[in-house]
């Protein structure tokens, strides 16, 4: 399974005011273009705000987190303790600074672990967490430390840009799946509300 280059996220809750996730709950509704527009309107927890074309995206960490080692194990061998968690960064350039500082709002959200992302890469599919138990319904992929950054001026050789960064926890992408839309492009045909 290979997802694409990240081009662009929608970014969202991961859960409403009632307590219910937000999500797509069967197969066709995330693969509808009439199912995202509700979402991109909505004026509750399940709205859905589409970040501006991500450039120079880059995914680290995921290492594994050792213990030991040395005499203390046996045969000098650290234990595993997990994995580290996975950093996104990347940069929008030549963004309006009323969009970053909208997007800058979201952080108290991934602060209180409320935040949740779907991803599009460069061929127009979703990427998205899928139900283990129905298969059939896709949650926004959960971000900590949610993070967009002041302007850089790109100067006489560069674009200006803002930076953008978040967090996936350990284990994020257990459930991942790669949805292919049947009606729209969501890199094209998706605006923010």
């Amino acid at each position: 399974m290979n997802f694409g280059q990240i081009q662009k996220a929608a970014i969202c809750r991961l859960t409403k005011a009632d307590g219910t996730k937000v999500s797509f709950t069967n197969a066709a509704d995330i693969k509808l273009k009439a199912s995202w527009t509700a979402k991109l309107s909505a004026e509750d927890g399940e709205k859905i705000v589409i970040t501006p074309y991500i450039n120079a995206p880059a995914d680290s960490g995921g290492d594994a987190r050792m213990s030991g080692g040395g005499n203390d194990d046996l045969g000098g061998i650290p234990e595993v303790l997990g994995s580290e968690p996975v950093q996104f960064t990347g940069q929008m350039r030549s963004i309006p600074q009323a969009i970053a500082k909208a997007l800058k709002s979201l952080a108290c959200e991934a602060n209180v672990g409320n935040l949740g992302v779907f991803l599009f890469d460069e061929n127009g599919n979703i990427e998205a967490i899928q139900d283990a138990t129905t298969t059939t319904t896709y949650y926004p992929i959960p971000v900590r430390a949610f993070f967009v950054g002041d302007k850089i001026h790109g100067n006489y050789e560069a674009k200006d840009n803002n930076p953008i960064s978040w967090y996936y926890a350990e284990n994020y992408s257990d459930n991942l799946a790669i949805v292919t839309p049947t009606d729209f492009n969501p890199l094209t045909d998706l605006q923010n509300a």
